[in-house]
């Protein structure tokens, strides 16, 4: 429960999110070609579900009328009824051989009034080009009756007729890609954030405060102590000094700059000597104990037995490298550490991403 009431550092779990924003848009970007990928694949490259489009134009000559009601009658909404209904459905299926079917004919048939009220578009589309131009042929004959049949017009004539040809992915490929982009791109976001919100690493003194009670000291970098192999930073292999001496040896001093010329990284190091110089005066001497993060390999002792001169400290700073440790290894290795005697006085956080660091403290 107390992991489950804590929050959320959302600030934090941001700016982890931006550092990776690359990802999201690699997959958007393999979303797009996927998705256009498939589309081809399967309206042009598959036969089956390939389409063939044909079109014709024809010339609407009306009958003189001083109401306008004709042209209101036969607009763009009209012909597509018509084209379904008797007479001209009829029309149309006397002119077709046996092996075609109403319901061919009426899904396959589109009729548009584009821009002039007198010039009639018809498309047809089939998965056959054969069948496309048999019933565009006989679409086209069947309004050349028409228009002698009916009183509205004089005559219906034809401008135009193309062969049928393969329909062009136009504006469906984009979509396809559009949509392939948009799927992949949010697919990867959420992952990413639920990757992240159940991420416990520690990065910021906030993800320590649900571990332990113990201080957070500050942050320190690589190169600038000085790290025996066994893990453990000495001022001096050979000898110790105490209190502060300690301390000012394991972070040197550096000539001060003014304040509005100092880094970031400098005024969080100055932070961390002062941190340690009054731990240092408190506690004794100090002395810092890398920690080994989980993917180095199974929980084990930070201490061996030979290494007694750790236990016997006056304080001990665990140093938890920056992004690579996560909560409950760090709490396991506390208490470790405190069953076999050892006085832990701080934490600091080792080498961090100064990016981040810049954009997560400031106002610093």
């Amino acid at each position: 429960m107390k992991y489950a009431n804590e929050g959320m550092d959302c600030k934090k779990y941001a700016l982890l999110l931006l550092q990776k924003l690359w990802i999201p848009v690699l997959a958007a970007f393999i979303g797009a070609v996927l998705g256009g990928g498939i589309y081809l694949f399967v309206h042009v490259v598959i036969n089956s579900n390939r389409q063939y489009q044909a079109q014709s134009k024809l010339y609407l000559d009306f009958a003189a009328d001083e109401t306008g009601e004709v042209y209101q009658a036969y607009n763009g909404y009209t012909w597509n009824d018509l084209m379904a209904t008797e007479p001209l459905l009829n029309l149309t299926m006397s002119y077709l051989p046996e092996g075609y079917t109403e319901e061919e004919v009426i899904a396959a048939t589109t009729a548009e009034i584009l821009s002039d009220l007198r010039l009639l578009t018809i498309t047809i589309k089939t998965t056959d080009a054969a069948r496309t131009a048999e019933i565009l042929g006989a679409t086209d004959r069947a309004l050349v009756d028409f228009g002698q049949q009916e009183k509205e017009f004089i005559s219906i004539e034809i401008y135009r007729e193309t062969e049928p040809q393969v329909e062009a992915a136009g504006q469906r490929l984009l979509q396809a890609v559009m949509l392939g982009a948009f799927l992949a791109f949010a697919a990867a976001l959420l992952g990413m954030a639920l990757l992240y919100v159940l991420n416990d690493n520690i990065y910021v003194p906030g993800d320590l405060k649900y571990v332990t009670k113990l201080p957070f000291a500050g942050y320190c970098f690589s190169g600038r102590e000085k790290t025996g192999g066994d893990g453990i930073v000495r001022p001096d292999e050979e000898k110790r000094a105490a209190g502060a001496d300690t301390v000012q040896e394991m972070a040197p001093k550096r000539p001060e700059r003014s304040k509005h010329k100092q880094s970031l990284r400098e005024k969080l190091q100055q932070d961390t000597e002062r941190n340690l110089a009054y731990l240092a005066k408190e506690t004794g001497t100090l002395m810092q104990l890398e920690l080994q993060s989980m993917q180095d390999g199974a929980p084990k002792s930070e201490l061996k037995e030979e290494q007694d001169d750790v236990r016997k400290a006056d304080g001990i700073l665990l140093v938890v490298p920056y992004g690579k440790m996560d909560r409950a290894t760090l709490n396991y290795k506390i208490e470790q550490l405190t069953l076999q005697g050892c006085r832990i006085a701080g934490i600091l956080i080792r080498d961090a991403d100064m990016r981040f660091m810049r954009w997560y403290y400031n106002h610093l």
